[in-house]
């Protein structure tokens, strides 16, 4: 026997007292509607003349005791049996409950409160059924108690309206300390100037994806940005690596903070001299990345389901707040078959992510492929409509940026060493190109000096 069907939390004189109040005066209704559901009274009775009045109210229609009955014989979405209890003594019986109630919205929490508190146990309960005869993976088991635990977390939360004093009121004090501590961006600075103008930063609850062909520097650019983020704004970043090994993740994390050529740092041939003592610039390195708040799980397969949970643990434990994903198209979906269907999986997979960025108020910075088809265009640059594989992945974005080197398919070109930086989709900005200056010993971006921002991304 579960614990609902013992004594499951309730207030059955609240609930009749607020109803009462409501047949009472329906003006009362202003104050509890957009609060309270008929689903939070554990009374089915009381469910189903809630619901009727809600119904009248909305109808613009006069909420009494007989238009109730009236709406009840003619309602067909409840069964004869459950309509049959609620009569005319018991509607009465309610008014008479009303005197009981001293402030409806006070009374209404009441049985929000109880709701929740029944809703939690049901959740206990489907667990420990799930736990004990279930055959479902343990991570799946532990994400279906995240998602329905954060859902009551949600249900929980007032949702109302804000009058626009008040909100101005908050994006003055936003602003004021902006400016007053001399802060440029609201999002995380990447550390690229130009970038961070277009952008303002990363910000909390998007999805940015950054795309490009192979060999064109996504992840360089990616673990610059995570490098940027931890030792200059000391903000935890969480690297998922889907792709590389930790071991060539660090190289390149080292290679960047020593300036040491990534292929002395994999060989370990690094020279020291009275004019250059490299092994003394790798151990400043490492002392300064072993500090950083940096966390990198190197799981060869990783679904969306076991990214999210490993995800709001690390938010959990250590307040991280910038998630980098390498790469999209190499995690899979839900543990079950999509049928050869990798469209609508990677379709999830974003969703998923979008999600995570919401769920955990941080940004989901996520690396994804692109389709053949840039190689078969005289003009290379990347379009929206290369992203690999799903539509979905423009959609759930908030921003796409693409990364173009004219020097990989032009050996003659005046724009050696710089990487076009498209912003292709900015959900709440303009759109437009920056240049970065791509370091190949390093195998990094570095700012470029004398950089101008492009208004307008080519088509």
């Amino acid at each position: 026997m579960s614990a609902l069907d013992y004594n499951p939390p309730h207030d059955l004189e609240a609930e009749k007292a607020l109803l009462g109040s409501l047949l009472l005066n329906p003006k009362l209704l202003e104050e509890v509607a957009d609060k309270l559901k008929p689903d939070y009274f554990v009374d089915r009775k009381n469910q189903i003349v809630y619901q009727i009045i809600l119904d009248l109210w909305l109808n613009s229609q006069p909420v009494d005791v007989l238009f109730v009955l009236n709406a009840l014989q003619n309602n067909l979405r409840f069964n004869a049996t459950e309509v049959g209890t609620i009569n005319r003594e018991y509607l009465l019986e309610l008014i008479a409950k009303s005197s009981l109630s001293s402030s409806p919205e006070h009374t209404a929490r009441i049985i929000k409160e109880k709701y929740i508190l029944r809703m939690l146990i049901r959740v206990g309960d489907n667990l420990k059924t799930l736990a004990v005869e279930s055959n479902s993976p343990v991570e799946d088991i532990l994400d279906n108690a995240q998602k329905q635990l954060y859902e009551i977390a949600l249900d929980n939360l007032d949702k109302n309206f804000v009058r626009i004093g008040d909100l101005l009121t908050a994006t003055f004090e936003r602003i004021n300390e902006l400016y007053t501590n001399q802060v440029k961006y609201r999002g995380i600075p990447t550390g690229f100037v130009d970038l961070d103008n277009m952008l303002g930063g990363l910000h909390h609850s998007d999805l940015i994806i950054l795309a490009a062909r192979p060999s064109m520097g996504k992840t360089s650019l990616a673990l610059e940005i995570v490098k940027r983020v931890a030792l200059q704004q000391q903000i935890g970043v969480a690297v998922f690596s889907l792709e590389m090994s930790r071991d060539q993740l660090c190289d390149k994390l080292i290679a960047s903070v020593s300036g040491i050529e990534l292929r002395k740092i994999r060989s370990g041939q690094l020279e020291d001299s009275d004019n250059l003592n490299e092994f003394t610039k790798l151990g400043e390195a490492i002392g300064r990345l072993e500090e950083a708040p940096i966390w990198i799980d190197d799981s060869g397969s990783l679904n969306i389901m076991e990214l999210r949970t490993k995800a709001r643990r690390l938010k959990s434990r250590h307040n991280i707040g910038l998630i980098v994903i390498d790469y999209l198209q190499l995690m899979s979906g839900k543990n079950y078959n999509y049928q050869g269907n990798r469209v609508q999986e990677v379709s999830d997979i974003s969703r998923g992510l979008k999600m995570l960025a919401k769920e955990l108020n941080i940004p989901v910075l996520a690396l994804s492929q692109l389709s053949r088809g840039v190689e078969g265009r005289e003009d290379k640059r990347p379009l929206l409509s290369d992203l690999r594989e799903s539509g979905s992945i423009e959609q759930d974005a908030d921003v796409v940026l693409f990364i173009h080197r004219e020097e990989m398919y032009s050996k003659d070109t005046k724009k050696k060493g710089i990487a076009e930086i498209l912003i292709s989709k900015h959900r709440n900005g303009e759109t437009g190109v920056v240049e970065l200056a791509w370091i190949p010993k390093l195998a990094t971006f570095e700012n470029l000096q004398g950089a101008r921002i492009r208004s307008v991304v080519d088509k």
